[in-house]
């Protein structure tokens, strides 16, 4: 198999990486290519699609602010828009750097900025009240406005990590709300157990509603995962349990624990 058929098959891991082990991956890529500067030359577009897939986030140069890479602000190849700050910036998914910041007022969309400005003011109130370490980023892209909220909790020392992600768009012309929310965790140690769990909504909406909706959907996914877990732990293992051993008898544990500490007398008076 030739190098670039390596890495063509080698990098489709990345996008399947778990949340926050994409690290990991690349350096498992890196002893099967065992080619740093041909890997280097073939592996961009797919860092790109995961950086974007995971809705990296990133601090804006020259600017007090940060934004998501995402789809949906990518102006083209390596360039992405913030919004806020109306900061125009060059993007290096292989390092996660941002430089060559510009002035992107002339990529903003004027006929729904102050719409997708008040959705992101609504919104990052929302994040910062329930969630512990979420971003949320709010776009005009093609009529629509869309807002991608992330939020990430790693701790590889622990063996977990866990990734929040939802994209919601609303189109003010047609009052359609378009919204999923997805889960993914990992949990690493002496195992591999992973969570994945995804979640569409679809309703007419108007416009001011938007953040209260969204804000109704995700308690609701979050709560209908927590009830999940609690029957996972109530009915689910306990159904995977024998009642009853194979010989049909209940076991007495009192009499069992009897029968030892009366044989470790018998040993101590024999010694």
């Amino acid at each position: 198999m030739s190098t670039d058929d390596r890495i063509a098959k080698a990098a489709g891991f990345l996008l399947f990486s778990p949340p926050g082990e994409v690290d990991d991956v690349f350096n498992d890529i890196r002893g099967i290519v065992n080619d740093d500067d041909t890997l280097q030359q073939h592996i961009g577009p797919v860092l790109a699609e995961s950086n974007m897939q995971q809705f990296l986030a990133v601090d804006v140069p020259e600017q007090k602010s940060s934004v998501l890479i995402t789809p949906y602000n990518q102006v083209d190849e390596g360039r992405y828009l913030d919004p806020n700050t109306r900061t125009l910036f060059r993007f290096d998914h292989l390092r996660r750097e941002a430089s060559d910041a510009q002035d992107g007022s002339h990529y903003v969309v004027a006929e729904t900025e102050e719409l997708r400005a008040a959705l992101q003011k609504s919104l990052s109130a929302y994040v910062a009240a329930h969630y512990s370490s979420g971003t949320v980023s709010v776009f005009s892209h093609e009529g629509s406005i869309v807002s991608c909220i992330v939020s990430n909790r790693f701790s590889p020392n622990n063996y977990w990590n866990g990734s929040w992600r939802s994209v919601w768009s609303f189109n003010p012309e047609s009052g359609q709300l378009n919204g999923s929310t997805k889960v993914r965790v990992h949990y690493f140690e002496e195992g591999n157990v992973q969570l994945d769990t995804q979640s569409d909504f679809a309703a007419d909406v108007e416009a001011g509603r938007v953040k209260d909706t969204i804000a109704k959907f995700e308690g609701e996914f979050q709560q209908g995962i927590n009830d999940g877990y609690v029957m996972l732990a109530e009915k689910t293992f306990r159904g995977l349990r024998r009642t009853l051993p194979v010989t049909r008898n209940k076991i007495d544990w009192e009499k069992i624990a009897n029968y030892k500490i009366g044989g470790e007398l018998a040993n101590a008076d024999n010694n």
